[in-house]
Parts: C-alpha cells; structure tokens; sequence
C-alpha cells in the first residue's frame, strides 16, 4: 500500500447490518459539515480541505460504500439514493442532528438526495462539478454502461489510468503520483469494477444521464428550501459547465461560482479559493 495521504486526520468505522463506512473526522467545534467524493475516489479527494475546514467546523469526509476502505457488498443500494441513507444513519450514529453537506461529481448527486430526503435536517448543499446538471458525460463511461464492453475490457496500466484521470483536471500536475496511486489500487479490484458498473448504470446509459434521471433530479431540486452553493471548474472536461447554469436555475436560493483555470475537482485544484468560500458560505457571509 501506498503512505497515508492524511496521515493527521483520525479514521473511524460505522458497522451497521454487516457493511462497514469508513470515515474521517476532524474538528471538535462549531456546525458539522459532511464532504462527499464522487465515483472512483473516496474520502482522500478533501486532503487540501479538512484541515482548513475543521478550524470552524466538524467534519466529516466519508468513504462511500463500495469505495476506499468501506466495504463493498454484492448486495446493495449503489445509487444515489441508497448512499444517501447510508449516510444519513452514519450522521445520526455520529449523533449529529443537523449539517452541511458538499459533494463533488457523484458526491453531489447524493447530497442532492440527502437533501431531499432530509430538508429538516440539511443545514445547506454545496454542489461541486456535480452530476444531475445536464445529459452531457463522456464517451468512455457511456460505453462502460453497455454489458458487452464491459466483457471485453480489460484493466488499464498505471500509465492508461493516469492518462485518463489527467483529463479531469486542468493543470495535471495538481494530481499527485500519491494520489494516483492510492486510486489506482482502490479501482482495479473485480469488487470496484462492479460498484462501478452499478452506479454508472443507475444514471447513465450509451446516451448520457438518463432523462429519466434528470427529470427526477430537477423535481428534487425545485423542493430544496435550504441555501446552496455552487462551485464548478470552468475547464471541467467531464461535466461542462453549462450543467452549473442548469442546477443554479433551479435551485432558487443558490449562489453560483466559477473557477478560471480548474476542471473536475475545485477543491483540489483550486483548493486555497475553495476553502476559504465554503468557509464564508456556511457562515451565511456569501451573498447571491
């Protein structure tokens, strides 16, 4: 295994129904805020961000079931739904009643759902790069929802891998070889690969986001209550940033924010900008 790449930030395990969610925490004080990664990553793509974050705040940076360290059953919710819940009952295991919520790509579309299935309990949402904007995603993903080109694929090298996740970023040298590393060994197991399929297949078929999916994300959207913000990479090459004009239109009480020179992951890319923004929005000091 690769060195820890948060070596200061205690982990922890929930264990409910045989199925295990690997969490990290940090902060002792102030409101709670839960940070949710998007698919083929886990709770390492908030390193540059917990630190800061925890000087106000609790947080909580979660391995998703089926990623990182958290288990990966073959039965299971994988949807955005299903991770949802999952979340919501580590956050009452947590004992943490009310919270902020911040997810990139996947992330996102779970926080959306968090949202919707507890507005009584979600404090505000930060959607980074998220899913649900738009029909728009990549060829390679769309193809990987079809049966017989997931048969005949075979796993990528290193090099491939780190092609491939150099495209989601607009300055590559903001992705570290540490980093790579740990994603590479947590992707190429048979039980990744399958939590993978799972969730593209929920949303995504050889045309793009489902319209089904869509219509369903749009309707949840236009019954959040509580205050959003919205953070997206100009130069996201996964997911255009014309989705965040199509999320920051129907979530009416939300301020929008572009990053110049960022793709896919603000808050790696453009971390120090990132924190101190989330900071001011859950202070309620960021004005629409």
């Amino acid at each position: 295994m690769t060195e820890p790449i948060m070596p200061n930030i205690a982990t922890h395990s929930y264990v409910s129904e045989g199925v295990t969610t690997r969490y990290a925490q940090k902060g002792v004080a102030g409101e709670v805020v839960l940070l949710i990664h998007g698919m083929g990553c886990s709770s390492l793509e908030w390193s540059e961000n917990i630190d800061h974050l925890s000087r106000d705040m609790r947080v909580v940076a979660v391995d998703l079931i089926g990623y990182g360290e958290s288990s990966k059953p073959k039965r299971f919710d994988y949807s955005a739904r299903g991770q949802a819940a999952r979340l919501l009952k580590l956050m009452d295991h947590l004992g943490f009643r009310r919270f902020h919520v911040v997810g990139n790509s996947f992330g996102g579309r779970v926080a959306i759902d968090m949202a919707d299935a507890a507005p009584d309990r979600v404090l505000s949402i930060a959607l980074v790069d998220s899913a649900g904007g738009g029909k728009e995603v990549p060829l390679p993903m769309r193809l990987n929802t079809l049966p017989i080109v997931r048969r005949l694929r075979r796993s990528p090298t290193f090099a491939e891998f780190k092609q491939g996740w150099q495209f989601a970023f607009h300055d590559p040298a903001k992705l570290t070889d540490a980093r790579l590393l740990r994603k590479y060994e947590e992707s190429m197991s048979a039980d990744a690969i399958r939590v993978e399929t799972s969730i593209l297949r929920s949303m995504i078929n050889v045309m793009g986001f489902k319209d089904s999916e869509l219509r369903g994300v749009k309707a949840k959207l236009q019954k959040v209550k509580c205050p959003a913000l919205i953070v997206w990479g100009r130069q996201d090459r996964l997911l255009p940033v014309e989705h965040a004009y199509v999320l920051e239109s129907l979530l009416p009480n939300s301020v929008l924010k572009i990053f110049d020179d960022c793709g896919h992951a603000p808050q790696i890319e453009r971390a120090d900008l990132f924190n101190a923004l989330t900071l001011k929005f859950f202070k309620g000091e960021l004005a629409a």
